[in-house]
């Protein structure tokens, strides 16, 4: 008699079902790998549209992962609103969204200690990283605020002070000054600190390129240095050219040069935008460059008769770091 053999393999039918799962498995797994790809800096890392889908749902952590080594993220990019270096490069004052408020403090670029630092909605520009000219909006007095001790001291426009013009003592005052500051980024504004400061402020002023006659855009500057009045310059927020203090290096809007043989030392930040990372200034001892954005990227960024900009996309604070050959002095024969 002859005996069949059982077959134990699975049908077609199984084995259907198996194959299907496993190509749906890798379906729905290649967003997450393509995902997370992008996140840790596998690819897309200059990708504008890449940036704009993910990159403020990626992890916290992956942001400096995708750029280069010698780049440190100082402020994040989906949570940077504003910041504003200090003139020596030692502070850094930053506006954080978070959530839906938004946290302001000065990050110790020394110590990366952040330090609280709400002035309720008045605008500010730094003298000193000690001294700030405070602008109070909704008709109150501006002020000289001593950021280490909280003191404040008055201050108001010279047209205050004279009545007439700027022929009316203007450049005695100014070279009666203990101190005479030029703000680039405040339109243009001087502030002088009277002699007897700060125990005695009642004669700070300040005034702007509109009290000196002229059309030209640098008629402040021509006037302070025509009549000789010494001035400390406190540059614009975003520049083009930056010597490091050492006075060996350049920053500029692609990257950090030699100025002994003008080649590149640190390579720029690249971005598939013509909006291209701006020099904010130098840290205080020229170990590092800080960049960021003036107007935020965009994914399709066109030109009619003015530039129109679609779906802007948020970028952080990046400190650009020197490699270490080109802080050490340099040894004679």
């Amino acid at each position: 008699m002859k005996t069949e053999k059982t077959d134990y393999s699975n049908p077609p039918k199984s084995r259907g079902y198996r194959f299907w799962l496993t190509r749906l498995t890798i379906l729905l797994g290649l967003p997450l790998l393509f995902y997370y790809g992008y996140c840790w800096g596998l690819w897309g890392r200059n990708s504008l549209l890449l940036q704009s889908l993910f990159q403020c749902s990626c992890p916290a952590a992956s942001e400096e992962w995708r750029y280069p080594e010698y780049v440190d993220v100082l402020v994040p990019a989906c949570r940077h609103f504003n910041s504003r270096l200090s003139p020596s490069g030692r502070l850094l004052y930053v506006q954080e969204t978070e959530s839906k408020s938004v946290a302001t403090y000065l990050l110790n670029l020394e110590t990366n200690e952040k330090t609280p630092f709400n002035l309720n909605d008045s605008g500010f520009f730094f003298l000193t990283d000690d001294l700030l000219l405070v602008i109070v909006h909704n008709g109150g007095d501006d002020y000289i605020l001593d950021r280490t001790t909280g003191l404040q001291f008055p201050i108001q426009r010279f047209s205050s002070l004279r009545s007439s013009g700027y022929n009316n003592g203007l450049v005695e005052a100014l070279h009666e000054a203990k101190f005479v500051f030029l703000l680039n980024d405040y339109g243009d504004t001087v502030v002088a600190l009277s002699p007897d400061f700060p125990a005695f402020s009642d004669r700070n002023f300040y005034f702007n390129d509109s009290y000196i006659p002229g059309d030209a855009y640098d008629r402040l500057e021509r006037f302070l240095k025509e009549n000789n009045i010494a001035y400390v310059n406190i540059p614009f927020s975003f520049q083009n050219d930056v010597i490091s203090p050492t006075g060996k290096l350049v920053a500029r809007e692609d990257g950090v040069y030699s100025l002994e043989t003008g080649q590149e030392v640190v390579e720029g930040i690249p971005l598939s935008s013509r909006r291209i990372w701006r020099v904010r200034g130098w840290i205080h001892d020229g170990s590092a460059a800080i960049y960021s954005y003036f107007l935020e990227p965009c994914v399709i960024d066109v030109t009619f008769l003015d530039p129109v900009c679609f779906f802007e996309v948020p970028q952080p604070v990046l400190k650009l770091k020197v490699p270490e050959e080109y802080l050490m002095p340099i040894s004679s024969p």
